[in-house]
C-alpha cells in the first residue's frame, strides 16, 4: 500500500442539504479502486452509530469519527478521547439556559435531552435524518466522545456560543443554528495524525478531501489537502487545492485527473 486518503462524508461525498442522499457510483468505484493498494479512511463528525449501511458498505480501511476523538483501523480502536464530567455539565447548563437541545454521543449511540423540543425537531428536519439510534435522556454509565447542540432562537446564538467556548471547541452548522461541540484541542487533525503515526505514512503520500470548517485541521495535517467547490468560504483563504462540487463528482474527478485511479 502506498497512499493514505482521508475523506469527509457530509458535503464531500454526500450532501443531504441539497438532496444528494445516495453515494454515487463513481465515488463507490473510486474507493473500491483506492483500497486495492492504498489506505482509505472515512473522517467524519458522526459517531459510528450514525454511519448508515451505504457508508459502511464502502469498506474503508478505517474511520476517524466524532471530529477526531476516535480512530480505528480494520475494526481495531487505536485512539479515543472523552469529555470530562465538568465539560458535560457546562454544556447541559448552557443548553438549558437558552432553551436548546444537546446530543451526547458514544461510539454507537446518540443521547438527546429532548426528542420533542422545537430546536431538535428543526435540526433533524434540516439535516434530513431519521431518529434511528437516538435515545432520549442519558445513561450515567456512558462516556461521551462528541456532542452537538442547537437552538431555536437565532438571536441568542452569539451569547450561547461565547459561553460554550469557555470550555469546549465549536464548529458551526450555520444552516441549522447548531454546532458540533468538541473536546478542547480535539479535532479531525488529531485523528489524522494518530493514523499517520500508526501506519508510518510519510506526509507527501497523504491526501484529504473535505468541505467544512470542522475539516480545517485535517486539511492542514496532510500533504495534499483538497476542498470541493461547495466548501464553506472560510476554507478558500488557505490556498488548498480545489476540485468540483460534490454534485459534480469532485472526489472522483480529482482522483482521475491526478492519476490516483483509472477512469471508470
Amino acid at each position: 500500500m502506498n497512499k493514505l486518503i482521508f475523506c469527509d462524508i457530509d458535503g464531500t461525498i454526500l450532501d443531504g442539504s441539497r438532496k444528494m442522499n445516495e453515494i454515487s457510483a463513481k465515488t463507490r468505484y473510486a474507493i473500491e479502486q483506492l483500497t486495492k493498494e492504498d489506505y482509505v479512511f472515512i473522517a467524519s463528525g458522526r459517531c459510528k452509530g450514525l454511519l448508515d449501511d451505504q457508508i459502511r458498505s464502502l469498506n474503508p480501511t478505517g474511520y476517524i469519527l466524532c471530529n477526531g476523538a476516535y480512530a480505528e483501523i480494520n475494526d481495531k480502536s487505536i485512539y479515543a478521547e472523552y469529555f470530562s464530567k465538568e465539560e458535560l455539565e457546562t454544556i447541559r447548563r448552557i443548553v438549558r439556559k437558552y432553551d436548546g437541545f444537546y446530543i451526547f454521543e458514544t461510539l454507537d449511540k446518540m443521547y438527546v435531552n429532548s426528542l420533542t423540543s422545537e430546536s431538535f425537531k428543526a435540526f433533524m428536519k434540516g439535516w434530513g435524518k431519521a431518529l434511528d439510534g437516538f435515545v432520549e435522556g442519558e445513561d450515567p454509565s456512558q462516556k461521551y466522545l462528541i456532542s452537538m447542540v442547537g437552538f431555536a432562537n437565532h438571536d441568542i446564538l452569539p451569547q450561547a456560543e461565547a459561553e460554550l467556548r469557555s470550555c469546549v471547541d465549536l464548529a458551526s452548522h450555520k444552516q441549522y443554528s447548531s454546532y458540533d461541540v468538541n473536546i478542547r484541542g480535539i479535532n479531525k487533525g488529531v485523528g489524522v495524525k494518530k493514523v499517520m503515526e500508526y501506519l508510518h505514512i510519510p506526509l507527501e503520500d497523504t491526501y484529504c478531501f473535505a468541505d467544512g470548517i470542522n475539516d480545517l485541521e485535517m486539511l492542514q495535517s496532510v500533504g495534499h489537502p483538497v476542498i470541493v467547490d461547495n466548501c464553506v468560504d472560510e476554507l478558500r483563504r488557505y490556498g488548498f487545492e480545489e476540485t468540483d462540487d460534490v454534485l459534480d463528482e469532485g472526489f472522483y474527478n480529482y482522483l482521475t485527473a491526478n492519476k490516483l485511479i483509472k477512469p471508470l
